[in-house]
């Protein structure tokens, strides 16, 4: 895997998944709207590299992620179904049976090549600003709305939020949208939950002003990690590590204990304030509908380092498909490993791309009976990606569940409304039994796999068609 934006831009142009734009185009709608337009396209469009955005000095790059091919590529991968096999193999080998057993998975000594390496003079401090001001950078404005409660509608969209804990350690690397508010004032609001959100309350409490650095670029799989809900406690540094096979480079930050990406573009550093607040959003999301505006923690930006000529990397949501989506693929297959030990019985899993791939998957088991389904819900319901979660399919592990056609006809045809549906006590979350396993044996064609259904196509004038 590649160690910088400028690599995967060469890269993804020898393999014609990339697109040039010389034409300048406008910050404010104009690039975004491109964005979306061509990240919809069903298999996810080209990457795009807008080379004169109006009024700026720096390229700003979207949709790298947006196509199964180019996860492949930017993972060094022929099939993202390698990714679950080799994450297969890593629990399989360490007996991995809880989500929490994971973060001492990777302090083995095996894997210690997955640590990150500090080194000194990176790329990303090649230029140091001196008054920082984010407004000189191309940061966009996705949707009329965004930010209209307060401050600017520009929004800082693919940065590695990193934070640690109130003792320097146990750093979070997170992707949060940043609200730009003026040249040195960001609004970022945590996840419930989320690891900076639980880090910023301890500083809260202590009345302590927070440190936080804000990478763009770097490893395409510092990025992926990030973006993933991993399992609490497993760095995301050292689960970059292990991804792209090699350690991730870092360099410290002068003003505080936390290490940021060495290849990255652009890092922007600041203190999260402990008294004060502000107000982010509205913002366009991935649901096809605006955020409401919420309080937000204050950032004020002390410093901005990057290199000599960046890229500006940004992701643009909206109803999908759009970029957010296919990253998210890689997560799934990453995912149908981990439940496979940790849910007995679970086969795969999949993320319809319109169900917008959160708190809802088609699930497939072995064994479908009724007592298993059940208990195969319940425990997923447990784990913290399905805590959540709206809507769960569960199918036979016989039947794919990733041909959502198929899928789709089973959930409508295939349940007996009296008995599959289940519900928890709250009445917010929901599962369906849709392995057909109480229903009339299905329809089997005895020629389907013979030989002679072929050469009677082939007789008819039908074969191929």
């Amino acid at each position: 895997m590649n160690s910088s934006l400028h690599e995967l831009i060469e890269i993804f142009e020898q393999h014609n998944e990339l697109k040039r734009i010389e034409l300048p185009l406008n910050t404010e709608f104009e690039i975004s709207a491109i964005v979306r337009r061509i990240s919809s396209n069903p298999k996810g469009g080209s990457a795009l590299l807008f080379t004169k955005p109006e009024d700026y000095s720096f390229p700003v790059l979207a949709n790298l992620f947006g196509s199964v091919k180019r996860m492949q590529i930017l993972l060094g991968l022929n099939s993202l179904d390698d990714l679950s096999d080799s994450f297969s193999r890593l629990l399989e080998n360490n007996s991995i049976k809880k989500t929490n057993q994971l973060a001492d998975l990777f302090e083995k000594p095996e894997l210690e090549y997955c640590k990150p390496r500090t080194v000194s003079d990176p790329p990303c401090r090649q230029f140091v600003e001196q008054s920082p001001n984010l407004l000189k950078f191309p940061f966009l404005k996705n949707w009329p709305d965004d930010g209209s409660a307060s401050g600017t509608g520009r929004y800082i969209t693919l940065g590695q939020v990193i934070t640690t804990d109130f003792n320097g350690k146990n750093a979070n690397c997170g992707i949060y949208r940043c609200q730009i508010y003026d040249p040195c004032t960001l609004a970022i609001r945590w996840r419930p939950g989320s690891g900076a959100y639980l880090h910023h309350h301890q500083f809260v409490l202590q009345g302590r002003k927070m440190p936080v650095a804000i990478a763009l670029g770097g490893s395409p799989a510092m990025t992926l990690a990030a973006a993933w809900p991993l399992p609490e406690g497993l760095d995301e540094f050292v689960f970059a590590g292990w991804l792209q096979d090699r350690g991730n480079s870092v360099t410290d930050c002068p003003h505080s204990p936390i290490l940021v990406p060495a290849e990255a573009e652009l890092v922007i550093e600041g203190f999260a304030d402990p008294l004060n607040s502000l107000i982010e959003g509205p913002f366009g999301n991935h649901t096809g509908r605006y955020d409401p505006p919420g309080t937000a923690a204050k950032i004020t930006v002390t410093r901005i380092t990057r290199r000599k000529y960046p890229v500006i990397p940004t992701t643009v949501v909206g109803s999908p498909p759009q970029e957010d989506c296919w990253m998210m693929l890689g997560w799934e297959r990453l995912l149908s490993s981990l439940l496979a030990v940790l849910v007995p019985g679970v086969d795969d899993i999949r993320f319809p791309i319109p169900w917008v791939f959160r708190n809802s998957a088609i699930i497939s088991i072995r064994n479908s009976s009724h007592s298993r389904v059940r208990e195969a819900v319940h425990s997923l319901w447990k784990l913290p990606w399905f805590s959540k979660s709206r809507l769960l399919v569960i199918v036979d592990s016989d039947r794919s569940s990733s041909e959502m056609a198929k899928v789709a006809w089973q959930v409508v045809n295939e349940p007996d409304w009296r008995e599959d549906l289940i519900m928890d006590e709250s009445g917010e979350r929901l599962a369906i039994d849709a392995t057909g396993r109480s229903i009339a044996k299905p329809l089997q064609e005895d020629l389907s796999t013979n030989k002679r259904l072929e050469k009677l196509l082939h007789d008819c004038g039908l074969y191929g068609l």
